[in-house]
């Protein structure tokens, strides 16, 4: 039986959206692909899913809020295995986009131009 978006819980509904951007975040998975995952995991719909990105969003959810104490999310039945499995990948992604940055910043020279004085 598909859950419909008025009977499914705000934390779960919380939960649903964090997963969702979780995974398009890892960038392992496309959108198309997280979106299934989750639509299967929860038993929800399309339509569903969509009013619930569209609620994450306008309010702000985690992991979309910078305020760490707005980033809490409930206790739920997520499987926390997944999302700290997404997070390694997350911040793999991030060490090497990193790396990456500070090889090009060492490969630059500091110009410094002089002003002529008044």
């Amino acid at each position: 039986m598909v859950m419909q978006f008025r009977t499914i819980p705000l934390a779960q509904r919380q939960d649903i959206f964090f997963k969702l951007v979780t995974l398009q975040d890892a960038k392992s998975k496309g959108i198309r692909e997280s979106k299934k995952i989750i639509i299967d995991q929860f038993q929800i719909d399309d339509a569903t899913l969509e009013k619930i990105t569209e609620e994450g969003m306008d309010r702000n959810w985690p992991p979309l809020s910078d305020n760490e104490e707005d980033s809490q999310v409930p206790d739920s039945d997520v499987d926390m295995d997944s999302v700290k499995s997404i997070v390694s990948t997350e911040e793999a992604i991030e060490t090497i986009e990193s790396a990456d940055v500070e090889t090009k910043s060492t490969e630059t020279t500091d110009e410094v131009t002089h002003l002529p004085e008044a």
